[in-house]
């Protein structure tokens, strides 16, 4: 009965978050239409969409604590690059999604996708297009399959920074979108003070922090002494502990190591995660904090319209928008670096097939490039792998009949002093040479039975060759056009930049969505707050309607000026760029002559 009770109020406190959440994005949309609070309007946005989306997880710390290694052994792979000497330089956010992906989120909300293998450009390459791309990048989100994201996002951090008061720095918008916080520790490195202050800060942003103490498989003394000494310095500002090695756990995934898995402790980390993310009351209460926190920015917004001529402003910013040179520069360059990066990539995809001329090498190709893949690919290269490895164990098996054949022709010339042939009479054998024939006549037999493997597989292979062959071309394709359609929709959203330019400018005087965002918060959004369903205190309450208040009692009704701005389009960086008409595919092409692979004939059983 305990248990149905608690499941009806985790679906009531769902339910109550839902409707508040449902309240809340014709508010969104009525805000998008005006430029002057669209840096508020887009974390509004960022309310809605974590609030109804699964609780994100945030690991944080210094660098080289493990943070991304911890990441990679929860989803059970190396995912995320954990090279040393190459720490994280952006924010990712990991979510789940059948078909694996990344987008780059950049600051100005231009959003690109690339595929799984350009992870690392994003992260922690140091070449210049990877430096250029990320100076203009926001965070980016990588999209993979496995279970755990089903219900949880999993953000892995950049490294805290030095920051004032003898305490360390982090994003505080990153902060607030977040539901869970874990703090990595290394075991045996104690907490510096500032990494204890920015604990204590945390606490006073309303974030208690979980530990994880990383790397317990390197740590020469106890670890549940360390733990405790950790705990007794600062218990009272985190939350629950747990101690891990997470180089172990990726090492147990790997070779399934069932008990190495528990010694890692993983599991316990997992089972934590899930407990946490599992707490609808505490996402809702988080959201409206969100939210007040939010209004009490919106007011302070719309406060100062009045005051900053903004229909004047307006003009200022646009114009200055054409004519700052090393504004468009900049982003051109950033293009440029998106462009070159998926040139690069269709270029490669165009040659993939340039040097694969054997069964091996194509077997190599589909083992590197995961585009190439599907039911009936996998199926052709399982049978291929087969039949390759039968063929080499043939060979092996027919270099080992060869030395013992040979072996028994010295014994017979030495004993005879001619050379072997068969039958050889009785009189001639010894016990040596007859031991030699039956041991040829066995390998004899296992040559027989692999040709027979060979057969079979080679039959496969040369049958369905030639419709594997045009799948593949048409997977990479496939590949190619979504290259291609990627830097179409970078072409586009350039357009759309300069779209939205004309749109403020014609838009002026349609400061009515100001108004009419007035009128929503008084009669949607504050009896939604005020009703006692949501976990708001009186103290909350007051504030709310004193907010709302002071948002409604600017008047911007009686404003009403429009200036027509003549916005030319400028050349467009990325019109006519075709990269089909610069790299064609070059297709696969096999040959039954290139599949079969050429082995010994199978020798003869000797009559004994």
């Amino acid at each position: 009965m305990t248990e149905q009770l608690h499941n009806l109020q985790q679906l009531d406190n769902q339910s109550t978050l839902q409707q508040l959440i449902e309240r809340l994005k014709p508010l969104h949309v009525i805000l998008s239409q005006n430029s002057y609070v669209k840096d508020t309007t887009y974390r509004l946005k960022r309310i809605i969409d974590d609030a109804g989306s699964q609780p994100i997880i945030l690991f944080l710390g210094k660098e080289r604590v493990g943070k991304t290694t911890l990441i990679n052994s929860l989803l059970g792979r190396k995912l995320l690059e954990d090279n040393k000497n190459e720490p994280t330089h952006v924010n990712t956010f990991i979510k789940y999604s059948a078909q694996e992906c990344v987008k780059a989120v950049f600051l100005d909300g231009m959003v690109a996708t690339f595929d799984i293998s350009k992870l690392k450009l994003l992260t922690v390459s140091n070449n210049e297009s990877a430096q250029i791309i990320r100076e203009h990048i926001d965070y980016i989100e990588v999209y993979v399959k496995h279970d755990l994201l089903k219900d949880v996002t999993l953000i892995d951090s950049m490294g805290l920074e030095p920051g004032a008061n003898n305490t360390a720095y982090f994003s505080q918008t990153l902060l607030q979108r977040v539901d869970e916080v874990f703090f990595v520790l290394r075991a045996g490195s104690s907490a510096t003070e500032e990494e204890v202050n920015f604990l204590k800060k945390l606490n006073t942003f309303g974030i208690e922090a979980n530990l994880i103490v990383n790397g317990i498989d390197q740590l020469d003394g106890d670890v549940n002494a360390f733990v405790l000494a950790e705990k007794n310095r600062y218990d009272k500002y985190i939350g629950q502990i747990v101690a891990v090695s997470a180089r172990n756990a990726l090492e147990a995934r790997k070779t399934n190591d069932s008990q190495m898995l528990i010694d890692s402790r993983i599991t316990q980390l997992t089972q934590l995660i899930q407990e946490l993310v599992g707490n609808q009351q505490k996402k809702t209460r988080h959201v409206v904090e969100l939210f007040i926190n939010w209004l009490g920015r919106l007011r302070k917004e719309i406060e100062l319209i009045p005051l900053r001529e903004p229909y004047i402003s307006a003009y200022e910013n646009i114009e200055q928008y054409q004519s700052d040179f090393e504004l468009e520069f900049t982003r051109k360059q950033r293009d440029i670096a998106l462009v070159s990066a998926y040139e690069e990539e269709y270029e490669q995809v165009s040659k993939v097939f340039k040097e694969v001329q054997t069964l091996y090498q194509l077997l190599q190709k589909l083992a590197s490039d995961l585009y190439l893949r599907d039911s009936l690919v996998e199926k052709y290269e399982e049978v291929a792998g087969l039949y390759q490895k039968n063929v080499r164990d043939y060979r092996k098996l027919h270099v080992e009949y060869t030395m013992e054949y040979t072996r028994l022709e010295k014994q017979y010339k030495k004993q005879t002093g001619q050379s072997l042939s068969f039958p050889i009479p009785a009189e001639e054998k010894s016990g040596l040479m007859s031991d030699r024939m039956a041991s040829l006549n066995k390998i004899q037999a296992q040559l027989a039975e692999k040709i027979e493997f060979i057969t079979k597989y080679e039959e496969f292979v040369l049958k369905n060759l030639y419709i594997v062959q045009n799948r593949l071309n048409e997977l990479a394709d496939k590949r190619l056009q979504m290259i291609q359609n990627q830097v179409d929709d970078l072409n586009i959203q350039r357009k759309r930049e300069r779209t939205y330019l004309k749109s403020y400018a014609d838009k002026l005087t349609e400061f009515n969505c100001i108004v009419e965002a007035q009128s929503f918060l008084k009669d949607a959004i504050q009896p939604c707050l005020l009703d006692d369903t949501l976990p708001i205190t009186d103290q909350e309450k007051d504030h709310i309607r004193n907010t709302i208040e002071c948002i409604c009692a600017v008047d911007l009704t009686h404003q009403a000026l429009y200036k027509r701005l003549n916005i030319n389009d400028s050349d467009d960086l990325l019109t006519q760029l075709d990269f089909n008409a610069k790299f064609k595919l070059i297709g696969l092409s096999l040959t039954e002559a290139d599949i079969v692979s050429e082995i010994p004939v199978l020798p003869q059983i000797i009559e004994l």
